[in-house]
């Protein structure tokens, strides 16, 4: 058989299982602060669905329907009777899933494990079109190559192993402007605009954010009316006119699609999500705290220092590998070489803006800084850079006449160190810091937002006490990162406790508990907590987490505590 046709099937073969390999070990190891939210929500959405209650498959600011459609199906594989049970909406805010699992012998861990699971799956799936689609672009290895390197990525490797929508958006948004890309450049056959509209569709259907494509596929028609201005202006841009219009339409298709309350409640569904997606945007609160949207308050110095910091932090959480790629990438559009593509400059150009786009959005997005909410930034530089490897490294075995088997090394080396990166932050990925910064200074003292690892360490440890059963356990961040590992009874730390003239409730809930288990990776970075830390360094703690050498959780015995650190608090 010719070895031509062996090599597609072989380098699908590789990516599956390097996409798997990382993401399925110890995958309900731990949790993470929002995905016990995501759980209530889906399992809402799962009861709305059995109900036909159409008009209830809402979140609120965000669609998150993609999200919720995997939590569906967690729970018919894990709890399909749920929907039948008659128990109602159960308040995604307060926690009642939990119980009312556990009441039943069903375990949120489980259902959390098995949501994971298959959002790997779609994952793996979209990671594998992506390369399809890329592959159309820039040759095969090439595209093999970026994917590989890309899904390496520490944070993206990380994050997409947790119940979130980041992962997703970030994928359906580089599928759909990689297909937008082939549709433009490759003979324009239809089908192309058409996924390509369908996996804008399913973006927008996981968070609103996803409008943020519109600058890099706006731009992408642009280069191409340019590129067609021979046969003048107005005849292409009718042309491109018909093509984004067709774009638009089957993403406003899917949308309605695969949204059950858009077929009964479209002006309800539309109003919630991006009525308050744009009271966060311009007024850092949903719609209920703002009453209207009010653009005024727009701030652009403001927005622009906030788009310099998500900068700051993605430089933190990537690789020194990326940044070489990326940085490789950035030049390789304006040389000179005759072997490069059209297309080839397209991508690159692409890539680029993309992770810009979405910057710049959350720049002006007040108070939505957290780092996972520009993860398609992450994935784009993460190809652009994998690129700027393949065709750097392959232009200098070119020139040097070397052997093929030179560049495959280096390649080869390339990967391991993205790879190594990545897998020396086991199980979280995520926690992973680029070792330059961290030997110039940054985030010395404190994790660059933390978000709950380490805290199922904590209580694996308490569970192994003796009377863990029958003790209760003060905890910050304590629904799912802590209560999902602990078999005694989690109170949740307020952070009320430390506002204001609230002394007595602070004092009440500490004595009420065996165990205090304070977060010092989130608590120790914030002032208001520097009075509770004070007064707790009277004593030591009988057990600390440490992560990748950070100091995380410290775990206080109640009744062993001096009255002296009461005295404190009461003051």
């Amino acid at each position: 058989m010719d070895r031509r046709r062996l090599l597609e099937p072989a380098l699908i073969l590789v990516l599956i299982i390097a996409l798997f390999a990382p993401r399925l070990p110890a995958i309900g190891s731990f949790s993470t602060l929002d995905e016990p939210y995501w759980l209530s929500m889906g399992a809402n959405f799962y009861y709305a669905l059995g109900q036909r209650e159409f008009e209830n498959t809402i979140y609120e600011y965000q669609p998150a329907v993609t999200t919720m459609w995997v939590v569906t199906l967690g729970m018919l594989f894990y709890y399909p009777e749920y929907r039948g049970l008659g128990q109602g909406y159960l308040e995604y805010e307060k926690g009642v899933l939990d119980p009312f699992l556990l009441d039943r012998g069903k375990d949120p861990l489980k259902l959390l494990e098995y949501s994971r699971l298959i959002q790997v799956f779609v994952i793996v799936i979209l990671f594998l079109l992506c390369y399809v689609l890329l592959k159309k672009l820039v040759s095969r290895t090439a595209a093999f190559f970026a994917v590989l390197f890309a899904s390496f990525d520490p944070f993206f490797l990380g994050q997409s192993r947790l119940l979130d929508h980041e992962a997703l958006l970030s994928l359906f948004v580089i599928a759909s402007l990689l297909s937008l890309a082939v549709y433009l450049s490759r003979g324009r056959k239809v089908i192309y605009l058409v996924l390509a509209g369908v996996m804008a569709g399913l973006a927008q259907l996981t968070k609103s954010s996803a409008l943020a494509l519109v600058l890099p596929a706006g731009l992408l028609f642009l280069i191409e009316l340019i590129r067609d201005r021979k046969e003048g202006y107005l005849r292409a841009a009718g042309r491109h006119l018909g093509g984004f219009s067709l774009w638009m339409m089957v993403i406003v298709i899917t949308y309605f699609v695969f949204w059950p309350g858009m077929w009964v409640a479209p002006g309800k569904m539309l109003y919630e999500v991006y009525g308050n997606a744009f009271s966060y945007a311009f007024q850092g609160a949903r719609l209920k705290v703002t009453g209207e949207v009010e653009t005024s308050q727009l701030n652009l110095n403001a927005n622009l220092g906030a788009a310099r910091a998500l900068t700051t932090i993605l430089l933190w959480r990537t690789t020194p590998w990326t940044w070489l790629g990326a940085i490789l990438g950035l030049i390789l559009p304006f040389a000179r070489d005759p072997r490069q593509t059209h297309q080839q400059r397209q991508v690159f150009i692409l890539l680029l803006v993309c992770a810009a786009a979405f910057i710049l959005l959350f720049g002006f997005a007040q108070g939505r800084d957290s780092p996972h909410y520009i993860l398609a930034s992450y994935l784009s530089l993460n190809l652009l850079g994998g690129l700027g490897w393949y065709e750097s490294i392959g232009r200098i075995a070119d020139r040097l006449q070397s052997l093929k088997l030179l560049q495959s090394v280096a390649l080869s080396l390339v990967v391991l160190a993205q790879v190594w990166s990545a897998v020396s932050y086991y199980p979280y990925y995520y926690t992973h810091r680029n070792p330059i910064l961290q030997r110039a200074g940054w985030y010395r003292d404190f994790p660059q937002f933390a978000y709950g690892e380490g805290l199922e360490l904590a209580a694996q440890h308490l569970a192994g006490l003796p009377g863990a059963r029958d003790s209760v356990a003060l905890v910050y961040y304590a629904r799912g990162c802590f209560s999902y590992f602990y078999p005694g009874t989690t109170t949740r730390f307020k952070p009320y406790y430390v506002d204001g003239d609230h002394q007595e409730d602070l004092l009440n809930s500490i004595r009420s508990a065996d165990y205090l288990v304070v977060y010092y990776a989130t608590q120790g970075a914030l002032e208001k907590y520097a009075k509770l830390l004070q007064a707790l360094s009277a004593t030591d703690p009988i057990h600390e987490v440490r992560l990748d050498g950070y100091k995380y959780v410290m775990v206080y015995q109640v009744d062993s505590l001096p009255e002296s650190v009461f005295e404190s608090l009461s003051r």
